[in-house]
C-alpha cells in the first residue's frame, strides 16, 4: 500500500491499475528475435574489439576461463545446472584451443574470437515464457500470503479473514509517475541491494504497480538451485557470471544489455554490483552496464526510434532485519581490515532455510519491510516531469537530444559519455541517501554505537570492534540520552529532505521507538544486537551492531557524533 512516510497517514490513493500491457520482453520467446539480440551483441563485441590484436585477446581469454573452470566446486549431485554448463565450457575451450594451434593467419584468429563472442553472447542472454511468468505472478503472493496467515495463527485472527503481503510491504514514493513514464519510455530501475530476497520483492513491487515484467541480470550462483534456475532462465533473467573476469566477457554482457534497453525492454541494475556488505547505502556504484543507457538511448535518437527515453528509476528498500548480515559484514571487514579482523567461529544455516525463516519472522511479529520509488532521472543525472521531460538545474525545460550533438549530428563521444554517465552514477548515489527511509532498528544501534565509541575515541574500528562484554555496556540513562540527540539530529535531516522516516519514527517518543528497534533487532539473530537489561544497554554483537549502525552513514552524521570518518562517513 502506499503510505506518507513522513506523516504515518494513509492517502486515499492506490497503485493505479491499467490493462495489462506485454511488453517487448515477450518478445524473447521468439527464436527469431533473441538470435537477432545474439547476433547484435556479438557484432558490437567485435566492433569494440577490433583495435586489439585478436590473438593475444583470445590466449588472454582462454587463460581466464580455464582458470575459472578449474576452480569451480560446482558437482553434478549439488549443482548440476553449473556442474552442465562447466562441461560445455571445457569442451568449447578445447575446441577454441585446437584451433588455436592449427590457425596461422589474422582472420582465422578472427573467427575464433567470433565463436567466443558468440559463446558468451549465447550463455547471458535470457528466455521469456508468459506461461511460466504467469505461473509466477500467482504462486508468489500465494506462497507469502500462506506464509504470512500460517505465522499470524498465534494472533487468532477472525474466522475468515486474512492478511496479505501489501499489509506488510509498504510501497511509497513516486509511483504514479512511474507508472506513466513506463508507457512513454524504457525504464530503467536500479534499487539499493542488501539481500538476495531483494530479486524476489522487486519483481512482486512491479506486479503490484501494474508494470510489464522487467529483464534484469541474476548471478549465476542463482542457478545452482534447480526450480531458481528453471524459473529464472525463463522470466527474462540473462545470466551474470562474477567469476569471469575477461575482457570480451564484460564487454559482451555491456554490449547485450545495449542491445536489449535499445529494443524497449523495461530492465532492472543492481548498479552496487552485489549485495553491499556495510549495511551501508551504496556511495560507490559501478558504472558498466549503467553507461548502457546513454548508448542504447543515443542510438535511439539516431534511428528515429518512438519514445526514445530511456528513465532512471532509483528504489531504495528497507528491512527491519536481514538475514545476511552476519555474513555480510564479515565479508566486509575481512576485506577491509585483513590482519586486523578477527572472524567469529560458526557455520551459515542453509539459504532457503534462512529465506523462510526470516519471513516467517517478519510475518508473525507484524514487521513491515519499506520500498521507496525514488524520482525518476534522465539518462545524464537531471530529473524528468511527469511528462518525461528532463529538468535541468535551474529548473527549466532541457532537450537531451543537444547534450548528444556533437558538430551539429547526434553520435557518441567516449569521453564526453563516461562524464555523463559518471554524473548519473553520482546523482543515483545521492538520491539513494535522499530516498532512504530510516527505521527504528537503524537508529537504535546507530544510538549505541555513537555511545560507546564515545567512550573509546583512540581505538581504531578493529580494536574498537574487539571490545569485552563488559565495555561494550552503558547505563540506561545514558543510552536515552544518546538516542535522544540522534533522533533530533536524523529528524532534522528529515526536515530538510535528506532523508525519510517510517511511522515508528513518528511518535517522536523516544522510549516507544527503542523499544522498537530492540524488539526488531531481536527477531531473527541468535546474538542479541542491542540488548537492555534492569539497569544496563549493552550488545552481544559488535559486528552486527556496526553493519546495522552503517545504515545512516554518508550523511555527516559521525563528524557530529563519533570523532574522525572517512569520505564514505565510517568510523576509523
Amino acid at each position: 500500500m502506499i503510505i506518507d512516510p513522513r506523516t504515518g497517514s494513509h492517502p486515499a490513493v492506490r497503485f493505479e491499475h491499467h490493462p495489462a500491457v506485454r511488453g517487448e520482453i515477450y518478445r524473447l520467446n521468439e527464436r527469431d528475435y533473441r538470435d537477432s539480440i545474439i547476433e547484435e551483441t556479438v557484432r558490437r563485441t567485435m566492433k569494440d574489439m577490433s583495435a586489439s590484436d585478436p590473438r593475444m585477446l583470445l590466449e588472454e581469454t582462454l587463460y581466464l576461463e580455464r582458470v575459472r573452470v578449474k576452480k569451480s566446486r560446482a558437482s553434478w549431485l549439488t549443482a548440476p545446472y553449473l556442474a552442465s554448463r562447466n562441461d560445455r565450457d571445457r569442451q568449447f575451450l578445447s575446441s577454441i584451443q585446437s584451433g588455436m594451434r592449427q590457425s596461422v593467419g589474422l582472420e582465422d584468429h578472427r573467427e575464433l574470437l567470433r565463436s567466443f563472442s558468440d559463446h558468451f553472447a549465447t550463455e547471458i542472454c535470457g528466455h521469456f515464457e508468459p506461461a511460466v511468468y504467469d505461473l509466477a505472478i500467482r504462486m508468489v503472493p500465494w506462497m507469502f500470503s500462506w506464509l504470512l496467515n500460517a505465522a499470524s495463527v498465534k494472533r487468532f485472527m477472525p474466522f475468515g479473514m486474512s492478511e496479505s503481503l501489501q499489509t506488510r510491504l509498504r510501497v511509497v514514493g513516486e509511483v504514479d509517475q512511474l507508472q506513466k513514464l513506463s508507457r512513454k519510455g524504457t525504464i530503467l530501475l536500479v534499487p539499493t541491494h542488501l539481500s538476495n530476497i531483494d530479486s524476489l520483492l522487486v519483481g512482486y513491487v512491479i506486479h503490484l504497480m501494474s508494470l510489464p515484467p522487467f529483464c534484469y541480470g541474476a548471478g549465476l550462483n542463482l542457478f545452482s538451485n534447480a526450480a531458481l534456475s528453471f524459473s529464472l532462465s525463463r522470466l527474462g533473467a540473462y545470466t551474470v557470471d562474477r567469476q569471469k573476469s575477461s575482457l570480451l566477457y564484460k564487454t559482451a554482457l555491456k554490449n547485450y544489455s545495449t542491445s536489449i534497453l535499445k529494443r524497449g525492454i523495461h530492465s532492472i541494475f543492481f548498479p552496487a554490483g552485489g549485495r553491499v556488505r556495510s549495511g551501508a547505502i551504496e556511495s560507490h556504484l559501478k558504472l558498466g552496464l549503467l553507461g548502457t543507457a546513454l548508448q542504447a538511448q543515443l542510438e535511439r535518437y539516431q534511428e528515429g526510434l518512438p519514445n526514445p527515453e530511456i528513465y532512471i528509476v532509483p528504489m531504495v528498500m528497507s528491512y527491519p532485519f536481514v538475514f545476511e548480515a552476519s555474513s555480510l559484514i564479515e565479508d566486509y571487514l575481512e576485506a577491509s581490515g585483513k590482519h586486523r579482523f578477527m572472524p567469529n567461529d560458526g557455520g551459515e544455516d542453509v539459504p532457503l532455510i534462512k529465506t523462510l525463516r526470516f519471513f516467517w519472522k517478519l510475518f508473525a511479529t507484524r514487521s513491515e519491510m519499506w520500498v521507496r520509488i525514488g524520482r525518476p532521472l534522465d539518462v545524464f543525472g537531471n530529473f524528468v516531469d511527469e511528462d518525461g521531460h528532463s529538468i535541468g538545474p535551474n529548473g527549466t525545460r532541457i532537450d537531451p537530444r543537444r547534450l548528444l550533438m556533437t558538430e551539429g549530428e547526434i553520435k557518441a563521444v567516449p569521453q564526453r559519455d563516461r562524464e555523463y554517465t559518471g554524473m548519473l552514477g553520482q546523482k543515483i548515489s545521492d538520491r539513494y541517501h535522499a530516498e532512504n527511509i530510516v527505521l527504528s532498528s537503524h537508529l537504535v544501534a546507530y544510538s549505541l554505537f555513537s555511545a560507546l565509541r564515545k567512550n573509546y575515541p583512540s581505538l581504531d574500528l578493529f580494536r574498537f570492534l574487539r571490545l569485552s562484554r563488559a565495555q561494550r555496556a552503558i547505563t540506561k540513562e545514558r543510552f536515552y540520552e544518546e538516542a535522544e540527540a540522534c533522533f533530533k539530529m536524523v529528524k532534522h535531516a528529515a526536515d530538510q529532505g535528506r532523508l525519510f522516516l517510517s511511522t515508528s519514527l513518528q511518535c517522536g517518543d523516544v522510549r516507544i521507538w527503542v523499544e522498537d528497534g530492540i524488539r526488531q533487532l531481536g527477531l531473527f539473530h541468535d546474538a542479541k544486537v542491542v540488548r537492555m537489561d534492569e539497569g544496563a544497554v549493552s550488545t552481544d554483537d559488535m559486528n552486527l551492531l556496526y553493519y546495522y549502525r552503517n545504515r545512516l552513514t554518508g550523511y555527516g552524521f559521525g563528524c557530529e557524533i563519533s570523532g574522525e570518518t572517512d569520505e564514505k562517513g565510517f568510523l576509523v
